[in-house]
């Protein structure tokens, strides 16, 4: 059963979307390390035990607030150098593929943000990827969706290093038999040894692009050696005395903020009909969000983000603006495998963090003696020239993950975040009304059913989805396709959250295998 109530705790909490996680990061708490010290002791953790969801090869985002600065840091990868659209085009492809070779195609981020976060740790980078290389070493046992996720994914078994590695039998692993990853706590071991320029210019960034070159893929050692992360204050907004912080493009959250502004053209905590006429409003604002999103939001550093998309008087002309006739196409897509956790302390500060694979096992290209697979965000771009995220060398995809960081009167309210692709601002805009229009419990917000409208920013959507416990309102556009969902799903996002008021709590989807541990 799931839980009914936010963990509450004195010092300090992890909410992540795996139990030994949370625990790392808990343990690093307990030790006396600070919330920056126990997020890179908690990703590193997920990197090996929800390596199907995120890893050394894939991207993160994170928002960090210590005292009162709040910093991002944007640790996702630019395209390769030979990554073009000519290279596609010569080979025939009118699509970049989303798995094998072509599709990994950007560099990993993910290790590179840790080191953005190094200068604020109180403790040595090896003490905190100790548990980690621990668990790679020994083994982790793998639950059921873990397992599920191996099913799912069995069209990679073409791909001799992933199939070594999570078919080291041949066959699906049984759930609960245990995951051993020698060559990852081996690349751990490098980072921690070497520090994390071993993964960008050293031993491991040879073995990366050794490994990329044998799989015929396109990434060089002057990629790797040209990388960095952007560091910067984060985009915001106020929505109704709080201050919402959201990562900036090319993270897609820009999203979330413009639909806030739109919705505080609506008194929804005022609303007496409920939940249903509130569902309406959420659905309506979503699509003109939504419309915004796909044109403006990608690389900032090629299309320029327009100056005013966070205004209010945008938001405002956007609601007076007449719907888009543009017809419904039914290619939306319901893929994406990320993972986010929250960490707080009793003196709010706080890490809102968010990393991911892109698609279950990335591209499904495990570089040999890595131990992970690189990730295959690149196959978002476009071929096509005209599109604002058509694919470029050095250029960042229009990119899916975004966290989530709340302030009220100056002192920090919340972090939150979810995994699930382009539905990502849908579930943040749902958990952020729910407790901040409606005063729902944390838990009980992130229970909640929700709604989802799949779709990537090539299309527009056809269908929207409930959970168990919604009911469609006849309000809905006539064009959607209405879905039911059995439950709570997965395909609904799975967030995490720390809240700061009345004390200490934190919160996990009972979607995932998420779990809450407080010191």
């Amino acid at each position: 059963m799931p839980s009914e109530t936010a963990v509450r705790a004195k010092n300090g909490i992890v909410a992540s979307s795996h139990i030994l996680a949370s625990k790392c990061g808990a343990d690093v708490l307990c030790k006396g390390g600070n919330v920056v010290d126990a997020a890179i002791a908690t990703s590193a953790a997920l990197c090996v035990v929800q390596n199907n969801m995120c890893g050394l090869g894939g991207d993160a985002f994170a928002l960090v607030k210590l005292g009162s600065n709040i910093t991002e840091i944007n640790g996702s990868g630019r395209a390769a150098e030979r990554a073009t659209i000519d290279l596609y085009e010569e080979r025939g492809l009118e699509a970049i593929p989303s798995r094998g070779p072509l599709s990994c195609i950007t560099v990993p981020g993910l290790v590179h943000a840790w080191g953005e976060l190094l200068p604020h740790c109180t403790m040595e980078l090896s003490d905190l990827l100790k548990p980690s290389i621990n668990y790679a070493e020994t083994g982790v046992a793998l639950n059921r969706k873990y397992v599920e996720s191996i099913i799912v994914s069995s069209s990679l078994t073409g791909f001799v290093g992933w199939r070594k590695l999570f078919m080291p039998d041949e066959k699906i692993p049984e759930v609960g038999s245990m995951l051993k990853q020698h060559d990852l706590a081996v690349s751990l071991q490098m980072i921690a040894d070497e520090g994390i320029e071993t993964f960008y210019n050293g031993k491991l960034a040879e073995r990366i692009v050794s490994g990329t070159k044998m799989a015929g893929g396109l990434i060089e050692m002057e990629d790797l050696l040209n990388h960095f992360s952007t560091v910067k204050s984060p985009i915001s907004t106020d929505y109704r005395g709080t201050t919402i912080y959201e990562t900036s493009p090319n993270s897609q959250a820009a999203t979330v903020l413009l639909w806030l502004n739109t919705l505080e053209e609506y008194d929804l905590a005022g609303i007496s009909k409920g939940q249903e006429k509130i569902q309406d409003i959420l659905v309506a604002t979503c699509m003109k969000a939504y419309e915004q999103r796909a044109k403006y939001i990608g690389d900032p550093e090629f299309v320029p983000f327009p100056p005013n998309f966070l205004d209010k008087e945008f938001a405002r002309k956007l609601l007076k603006s007449p719907e888009n006739s543009e017809s419904y196409r039914d290619d939306s897509k319901m893929e994406g495998d990320t993972t986010y956790f929250a960490i707080g302390d009793r003196e709010g500060n706080c890490v809102s963090m968010i990393q991911s694979n892109y698609l279950g096992f990335g591209s499904g290209i495990v570089p040999e003696g890595t131990g992970f697979v690189l990730h295959n965000r690149g196959c978002y771009f476009s071929l096509d020239r005209s599109h604002h995220n058509s694919l470029q060398p050095k250029k960042r995809t229009f990119h899916t993950l975004c966290a989530s960081l709340g302030e009220k009167d100056g002192r920090t309210l919340f972090a939150l975040g979810t995994m699930g692709g382009d539905i990502q601002p849908q579930v943040q805009v749902q958990l952020l009304t729910r407790i901040l229009d409606s005063k729902l419990e944390l838990q009980h917000a992130i229970n909640s059913p929700r709604w989802i409208v799949p779709g990537t920013i090539y299309e527009r959507p056809s269908s929207i989805y409930f959970e168990s416990g919604l009911r469609p309102s006849r309000n809905l556009p006539s064009t959607f396709q209405i879905m039911k969902l059995n439950g709570l799903s997965s395909l609904a996002g799975h967030a995490q959250a720390v809240f700061f008021e009345d004390g200490l709590s934190g919160a996990a989807d009972p979607r995932c295998d998420g779990a809450v541990v407080g010191v």
